[in-house]
């Protein structure tokens, strides 16, 4: 079974064969019989099992895993669980999938959930934290198949958009190795000038489409052996050597061109570009689906660096935009207020944000400050971890952090440890604050004016919260029970915002940031405690200025001069 469209299910035979075969033969008749491989009947007798299953997984871009509520407890002849066996056919199949980084979705049946990580053995663990999908009896059944199979579909679209005949086989070769596991122990390769590269090209080894692409990977392709190659492109085992000899030559210029050609003229060092901040954002549809991914690249951002109690500690930031938009939810909006107010359309003006809540290393590294109004405990938080988003701090020891290091940026001046560009302010972030709502509302839309930032509702997979009610038609999700390290998901917003759904409420400055009227402060973006409504772009609740709370962090604004 090679088709590009490919599906593997993997399945108890003793507890979910009915199930299974109706989910089979919904998918064989939505995408053909050829493209759906479900039993080990279709092992040819005589072959080594194990070589052909990871074989036809490694073919199949997308794997099932149908789970029963019975499925970690199934047990062989002596009563051992059968997971627990390395030569168990399921645990080969999900194993040798997300080893190599197939679209691997747990499909719950018959009320299952999904396992904790704890309870899976070490090759499976990280199937604890892929997004499943719930498949129920009738009258859901068909329902949940039309879900999965848009959700599938999409795959297969993105490797149809992505995927392109190569015109040689090193073409082939470039294109297997953006797919193959690209783990490598090699040296650090030197930059190879055009004129080599054309060198190569004249060797009958690169086509001319893939000799940028082949630069971008010499390290890889230097690091390549016989069997890597086989396990990416069956048939290419021959071009370890011929590559390798290959780029020993450009580095011999004696063994490609004859006595009387002219020497080479040394190349022009290309001019540094700037130092690039690089992130992606994902949109989902109201199934939780990806209907589009972006990646960024924005020269407007700056580091911050503070002396912690374990070293340096980077405080990064991003320029945000100034603009207009629609602050607060419409009256039509699922989770909606009608007792917060109404919409209203608000202008924000530039001003720099914290990429990520305040972690608990960069709290320890300011708290060593001197004090301005008020001391700050150096480990106040519940969950402890230097990437884990500091908590337990009140709006006041907030509002402490920031004047301590606006008053050490003043103090040191133009020697404040900050990394820039030339696109950025030409002057270092002198003031820190907290955001005021409308300038975090604004930040965490990111010109969307959806419920959230990744679309119509959002998914566990993106962000940590309570997610074992969905918002919309999403599949249920996961409930943690704790912070999560912060940018862990790896998906910003289009800001390049990280964790501004979940994670931690984000205390806020009071109206327009001038002084407050009461004891009360606004905190907005839910929590890892919080359901899917309480972590909307528009979501706001009100603590007292004093309060300490596991669900409450916060990030920060930089002002110019």
């Amino acid at each position: 079974m090679t088709s590009a469209k490919s599906i593997f299910i993997s399945y108890r035979r003793r507890t979910s064969i009915d199930i299974t075969g109706r989910v089979y033969d919904r998918l064989a008749r939505h995408f053909g019989e050829d493209s759906v491989f479900k039993d080990v009947d279709s092992i040819p007798f005589g072959v080594n099992f194990r070589n052909h299953l990871e074989r036809e997984v490694s073919l199949c871009p997308v794997l099932l895993a149908v789970i029963d509520p019975d499925w970690l407890a199934v047990a062989d002849d002596r009563g051992r669980p059968k997971l627990a066996n390395p030569a168990d056919w399921v645990r080969i199949e999900i194993e040798t999938a997300l080893q190599r980084d197939r679209l691997v979705i747990p499909v719950l049946v018959g009320g299952a959930t999904l396992p904790e990580e704890s309870a899976l053995p070490e090759g499976l663990k990280a199937l604890a934290y892929r997004q499943s999908a719930q498949v129920r009896c009738d009258p859901d059944f068909h329902r949940d198949l039309d879900r999965l199979i848009h959700r599938v579909e999409g795959v297969f679209s993105s490797l149809a958009a992505t995927t392109s005949a190569p015109s040689n086989l090193i073409d082939e070769l470039a294109a297997a190795i953006a797919t193959a596991t690209q783990t490598t122990h090699a040296p650090a390769a030197p930059t190879l000038g055009r004129r080599r590269w054309l060198r190569l090209m004249g060797l009958g080894l690169v086509g001319g489409g893939s000799a940028l692409a082949l630069q971008r990977r010499v390290p890889a392709l230097q690091a390549l052996t016989t069997g890597d190659i086989y396990r990416s492109v069956p048939g290419l085992a021959t071009l370890p050597d011929r590559l390798h000899q290959a780029v020993g030559q450009l580095e011999e210029p004696e063994a490609l061109t004859t006595p009387e050609a002219p020497p080479e003229e040394p190349e022009p060092e290309e001019p540094a570009l700037p130092r690039q901040y690089i992130y992606e954002s994902v949109s989902v549809d109201e199934f939780g689906l990806g209907v589009a991914q972006v990646k960024f690249s924005t020269p407007a951002h700056q580091e911050l660096w503070l002396d912690g109690p374990g070293g340096s500690v980077a405080l990064p930031l991003v320029s945000i935009a100034g603009g207009q938009f629609v602050q607060g939810a419409p009256e039509t909006e699922p989770g909606h207020d009608p007792a917060q107010p109404d919409q209203a359309i608000v202008a924000v003006e530039p001003f720099w944000l914290g990429t990520q809540p305040i972690t608990q290393g960069q709290w320890r590294a300011v708290a060593r400050l001197p004090k301005v109004n008020r001391d700050l405990e150096a480990n106040p938080a519940h969950f402890t971890g230097d990437v884990l988003p500091v908590e337990q701090v009140s709006w006041l020891e907030a509002v402490e952090f920031c004047d301590r290091l606006s008053r050490f940026a003043e103090n040191r001046g133009e020697d404040l440890p900050s990394t820039q560009t030339a696109q950025t302010a030409q002057t270092a972030l002198r003031r820190f604050r907290l955001p005021t709502e409308a300038e975090w509302e604004y930040a965490c839309r990111a010109k969307t004016t959806t419920p959230f930032h990744t679309g119509q509702t959002l998914t566990t997979d993106l962000a940590n919260y309570d997610g074992t009610q969905p918002y919309r038609q999403e599949p249920v999700g996961k409930f943690r029970g704790m912070t999560m390290p912060v940018g862990i998901f790896g998906k910003a917003n289009d800001f390049g915002l990280y964790d501004m759904h979940g994670n931690v409420l984000e205390w806020c400055a009071p109206g327009d940031g001038g002084p407050p009227k009461d004891d009360w402060r606004v905190v907005r973006g839910g929590s890892w405690q919080s359901p899917p409504q309480d972590c909307r772009s528009a979501y706001r609740a009100g603590f007292k200025a004093d309060t300490r709370s596991n669900q409450i962090g916060f990030r920060i604004v930089g002002e110019v001069g």
